[in-house]
């Protein structure tokens, strides 16, 4: 059965989900929150579906074109890394920030078949602006020599403060306009595209958790 599949042995769990628009710092803040709270990992289900797309070319197409991944693989993905964090530790025991999942009704409704120890019991909403969103989404860059991410677009509008994330210091010597690097799903064309599917798709998740009363 589904529930046998994705068995685990322990019970020890806290996960929280972040739910919001591409580009609305999910990634960012949520790295931020495990990085202050004692022992939690930030899981980000992109980058999860990103490293299994080195290996499937159908997945890496539709990554590229800024459309949904079917659900049952995406589900699979997740509870895999989840399973494989609580394996890896003596008591069973993870605290997780989830970046990414469920994205849809469906995803939500598979969560039900999760063991109840990996299942999220809090969603985050990060409500942000379509244009502030597309306007982080296009100045995403990664340094290809230190591998670490920046941002170099800023936004001072609408009551939204966010500055560049830009290097203080950095022990390796980089070339911004060589070493850097964007993304290839981080275009106009398919931030469009994400951004569609996102409040098609995405924004009935909010009704799931606002009906499980678990929504801040």
């Amino acid at each position: 059965s589904a529930r046998n599949r994705y068995r685990v042995h322990h019970s020890m769990a806290s996960i929280i989900s972040l739910i919001g628009a591409p580009g609305s710092g999910k990634g960012t803040y949520g790295a931020l929150l495990a990085s202050r709270i004692s022992n939690t990992s930030f899981v980000s289900v992109g980058d999860i579906l990103r490293e299994n797309s080195l290996t499937n070319k159908n997945l890496a197409l539709v990554l590229r074109s800024g459309a949904l991944v079917d659900d049952a693989i995406a589900n699979d993905a997740v509870v895999q890394s989840l399973e494989s964090r609580t394996n890896s530790k003596s008591d069973g025991s993870i605290r997780v920030i989830l970046d990414g999942y469920p994205r849809t009704y469906a995803q939500a409704s598979l969560l039900s078949r999760w063991p109840v120890s990996l299942r999220p019991t809090l969603a985050i909403l990060f409500d942000v602006p379509d244009e502030i969103c597309k306007t982080k989404m296009l100045g995403r860059r990664k340094c290809s020599i230190c591998n670490r991410s920046f941002n170099i677009n800023g936004i001072h509008t609408g009551g939204f403060d966010m500055p560049p994330m830009l290097p203080e210091s950095c022990e390796v010597e980089c070339d911004q306009e060589v070493d850097w690097k964007k993304r290839d799903d981080d275009t106009s064309d398919t931030i469009k595209l994400r951004m569609e599917v996102y409040h098609m798709e995405t924004k009935p998740v909010l009704k799931y958790w606002e009906d499980q009363g678990e929504l801040l």
